[in-house]
């Protein structure tokens, strides 16, 4: 009898285990946007594709005489130019909460044709300071922050990246410093990171003496930057890492006042421009 009754009741235990749970309802949450600001830890993502060389004839484009511009197919943005062949100025902001986009900060300033983000920032007592050298003629906005990383230095008519910089430093056109440094006397700097994926900014010098600014939007590890920045499309002899993550950005127009293209960026504190030298 008490067989035959488990024989009877087990296809109802089979189906009670096979009903998925009744979840109960529950009330609509509406979640705390996020804020977007620049940041040194950004949200990874995927590694891109490998690298391929974007034909040299399909190449560069010039913006204006001296400065040209160029995106690869594998993602990068480029802007190179010749260090006597362009107007540079720094635009800076150090309160946290006036900082713009470098949409924003190139469309206040309708006149400059091209621009890209600085090195990294720290905030210091409310206000936001650059970490290194950064500097626009006489104008030192930063004190260089000796035996670190390396810096840009344009100075007359001639570019070049100096590492592990000095704390005394002759005053220059234009100087930035950043870390680590990637392509050293046509090498790849060892000790890259080859781990931790981020949107890249980086400036280099390359063997006609022309300065490159680089950003990749969609990510990659500091090795795998610095290899791509020394293939032949590129082909940097010295480069320095800048600020990446959400700060990255590199935008230009073809005219003063026109419209904008290339990459943006979160809101940023800190940001080189190019123009035209004066007549």
């Amino acid at each position: 009898m008490l067989r035959s009754l488990i024989v009877a009741l087990f296809p109802l235990f089979l189906l009670a285990c096979a009903s998925p749970p009744t979840t109960p309802a529950s009330s609509t949450v509406t979640p705390t946007p996020p804020v977007r600001l620049a940041t040194f830890t950004p949200a990874p993502q995927p590694l891109r594709p490998a690298a391929t060389p974007t034909p040299l004839s399909l190449f560069w484009q010039v913006a204006f005489p001296g400065v040209e511009t160029a995106q690869t197919r594998d993602g990068l943005t480029m802007l190179r130019h010749a260090p006597s062949l362009a107007r540079y100025d720094i635009l800076f902001e150090g309160n946290p909460d006036k900082t713009r986009s470098l949409h924003q900060w190139l469309t206040e300033f309708p006149q400059t044709i091209a621009g890209v983000n600085c090195g990294f920032y720290w905030e210091n007592k409310g206000a936001y300071l650059h970490m290194g050298l950064l500097e626009k003629g006489k104008r030192r906005l930063a004190p260089v922050r000796p035996k670190w990383g390396a810096a840009l230095v344009l100075r007359n008519g001639v570019a070049k990246i100096v590492r592990k910089p000095k704390k005394r430093i002759p005053s220059m056109t234009l100087g930035v410093q950043g870390w680590p440094t990637l392509l050293w006397r046509g090498r790849v700097a060892a000790g890259l990171d080859n781990v931790a994926i981020a949107r890249r900014t980086a400036v280099g010098v390359d063997a006609s003496g022309r300065v490159v600014w680089v950003v990749d939007a969609r990510g990659d590890t500091l090795q795998s930057f610095a290899q791509r920045l020394h293939q032949k499309d590129i082909a940097l002899v010295d480069a320095v890492n800048l600020d990446g993550g959400s700060s990255t950005g590199l935008l230009w127009r073809q005219e003063a006042g026109g419209a904008l293209k290339g990459v943006d960026s979160l809101p940023i504190p800190c940001v080189i421009t190019f123009s035209p030298p004066e007549r």
